[in-house]
């Protein structure tokens, strides 16, 4: 419980100020809170520039949606997050003011100029761009090692994932800065090497290893397997490390070997997220409902994506046609849902606690919740049964259940975004 109000000097009750730090420091909330709202600022303009190429189309739109939708948007989100977490599993501070400053000044300052560069063809643009994301990354390590040599508890599950991400991200930045100046690559598919160490490398390992910590938290349990998060760990890292390798060198049975590893480390995950769900108290948050909905379409789409590639060869399963019912599985359906019900939980968790723990949390609404995730997960299994299975009359009702649900639980987020905005500003 909060602290109770008090009575003002004209017998009004007023709400409690505040907490602020005496000493100055950051709070952990002040981190998560920044890079929120700066990710969630790249995520509208990302929807902006994909509504823009669907009514007007031009050749950079649909790359331009993307970088901003998961450079911009999702991967500050991560880099808020992690932080964030690291420091609750550590029991320690956040990181250093300056740190903090200086990664999302030059994460934003990076995003943005590369979002010019590459349509202008900008060569050295490019560079300086990947060089401000590259120094980002360090400064996060910087962060990240600050918060560990404060810290007197170690637990080597508060940052293995995200190093490993963050040296995943590093290398894919290096690939795609090679793809953008046109450099020639002649051992194998550089493009899909790096996809798999943006995508699986980066994003994934940093979901993943994030859900073994934050599925417990949001369904109110214990990770009933824990041992498997350390199968995970090896699966993941080793997928994509040979995916990557697959690829980029044009080694097909190594590539396979990589879809099937990232499959072993995606159903590891899923277990425990079944069992936290079924040792979770009743009522569900709609956060819970919607993360959980969510993690059963990674294992789906990269099944989909490892049958593909046993059957036509690992080069299909990233362009063939089952394609977009993949990209549908894991992009709409997993790091979608994941990202918008984690928001759910985070911002609140932000506005309640800049706010001196006088707001609640939302409370659980059963019937709505269920039908809001439901709907969600019912519409992108639809959506991709359309495209993978052959029933096209599937696809309009599949569309119409994605586009309301997404849309539904954006207006909570951004309900939620505004009251940070206006009542819990971080102060960075």
């Amino acid at each position: 419980m909060g602290p109770p109000p008090t009575i003002g000097a004209a017998g009004r009750r007023c709400r409690p100020r505040p907490q602020v730090r005496a000493d100055g420091e950051l709070r952990p909330t002040d981190v998560v809170g920044a890079f929120f709202i700066c990710g969630i600022g790249f995520l509208l303009a990302a929807a902006i520039a994909g509504i823009s190429q669907a009514i007007s189309p031009w050749p950079w739109g649909h790359w331009l949606a993307l970088h901003l939708a998961f450079v911009g948007g999702v991967s500050q989100l991560v880099l808020g997050a992690s932080q964030f977490f690291v420091g609750a599993f550590l029991a320690t501070d956040p990181p250093p003011r300056g740190l903090v400053r200086g990664q999302l000044l030059a994460w934003n300052a990076g995003a943005v100029l590369l979002a010019v560069a590459i349509p202008e063809g900008a060569g050295a643009a490019i560079w300086v761009a990947v060089g401000l994301l590259l120094g980002g990354l360090a400064l996060w390590a910087a962060a990240i090692a600050a918060m560990w040599r404060r810290s007197l508890r170690r637990s080597p599950w508060a940052t293995r994932w995200y190093c490993s991400g963050v040296a995943f991200f590093g290398l894919g930045m290096v690939a795609g800065s090679l793809l953008a100046h046109g450099t020639p690559w002649g051992h194998g598919d550089l493009l899909g090497a790096h996809m798999a160490l943006n995508l699986a490398g980066w994003l994934g390992a940093a979901i993943v290893g994030t859900l073994h910590t934050f599925y417990p938290s949001l369904t109110q349990t214990q990770l009933r397997y824990p041992r498997l998060q350390g199968v995970a760990f090896a699966a993941w890292t080793a997928g994509v490390a040979a995916l990557a390798l697959g690829y980029g060198w044009a080694i097909d049975p190594l590539a396979l070997l990589g879809w099937l590893a990232l499959c072993l480390g995606a159903l590891a995950l899923l277990v425990n997220v079944a069992g936290c769900l079924r040792g979770a108290a009743r009522p569900l948050s709609l956060a819970a409902r919607v993360v959980g909905v969510a993690q059963p379409f990674l294992l789906a789409g990269l099944a989909i994506a490892a049958v593909a590639a046993l059957d036509e060869g690992p080069g299909l399963a990233l362009v063939g046609p089952t394609r977009s019912a993949v990209g549908t599985l894991l992009v709409a359906g997993w790091i979608g849902l994941t990202v918008l019900g984690s928001l759910l939980h985070l911002l609140a968790v932000v506005v309640r606690v800049r706010g001196g723990f006088a707001t609640k949390m939302p409370l659980p609404r059963p019937c709505l919740d269920t039908l809001l995730a439901a709907g969600a997960f019912a519409g992108i299994a639809a959506l991709a049964l359309s495209q993978g299975a052959g029933l096209d009359g599937w696809r309009g009702p599949g569309e119409v259940l994605l586009v309301a649900g997404y849309l539904a639980l954006a207006l909570r987020i951004a309900l939620l975004a505004s009251r940070v905005l206006i009542r819990a500003r971080p102060s960075i």
